[in-house]
């Protein structure tokens, strides 16, 4: 699934994941300040914001929509912030293609 996108700034890509009931603009105060150093990249999960909505909301399904919506951008290295929800599918996504990230940031939420 192709996630809706919101770019600002320029540099290596730096993505930004929200958390459960959230939106890319949730973090649009973080996006800002991290746009002086980098193609900052923040996008709806897949049931949120202005992203097509599915039956599925698994960590796995979240983690396949980045990396789809990644490619579709043509990003194929990222560091990558979750927040919460965000947080677990992007551990996923380290774990799973620890090739395409540059750096992790974990966000309010326990890795178990």
């Amino acid at each position: 699934m192709i996630l809706h996108a919101s770019e600002i700034g320029a540099g290596d890509p730096f993505v930004l994941l929200h958390g459960l009931f959230g939106r890319s603009q949730n973090l649009g105060t973080l996006a800002r300040r991290l746009a002086s150093r980098f193609r900052v990249i923040s996008l709806d999960l897949r049931n949120h914001g202005a992203s097509p909505h599915a039956a599925g909301m698994s960590y796995e399904a979240m983690a396949d929509d980045v990396l789809e919506t990644l490619a579709s951008l043509d990003v194929t290295r990222a560091s990558v912030l979750g927040h919460s929800m965000g947080s677990k599918a992007a551990m996923l996504l380290a774990l799973t293609h620890p090739e395409r990230i540059d750096r992790l940031f974990v966000a309010d939420i326990a890795p178990v």
